[in-house]
């Protein structure tokens, strides 16, 4: 699915793959919100267990996601993220910039939109 240089000098494979499982756990749970959605619109023509159980699903994911370690210091990466945004940019203990694929965190591979990686320099 998304290609990642090997190639690429001063890129550590260990964050880069932490990065591309975060990415993949992000997609899981924007997918079991939008199933949740279609569930409530269609509620009379589907089992309440089925409703009942995709929103239990949704609720651990989203947990692990807001609970999701950072490659350096493997400590949370959102701390308090239900006080402040998921999407926060840095971790709340070692200062690693999201999507930052090597140890000092100046090489950035951000996700592009809808899939892949492209790669750039932290200004």
């Amino acid at each position: 699915m998304e290609k990642i240089e090997r190639s690429t000098p001063n890129v550590d494979q260990g964050y880069a793959r932490a990065w591309k499982a975060y990415r993949r756990l992000r997609r899981f749970v924007f997918f079991l919100f939008a199933v949740a959605m279609l569930e409530i619109r269609f509620l009379f023509f589907i089992p309440a267990f089925i409703f009942a159980l995709t929103f239990v699903l949704y609720f651990f994911i989203a947990a692990c996601l807001a609970n999701w370690k950072c490659p350096r210091c493997g400590q949370s990466f959102f701390k308090a993220a239900f006080l402040r945004s998921l999407f926060g940019g840095r971790c709340f203990y070692c200062g690693l910039s999201k999507w930052a694929v090597s140890e000092n965190g100046k090489i950035i591979w951000p996700p592009r939109f809808p899939v892949g990686w492209r790669i750039g320099g932290k200004s």
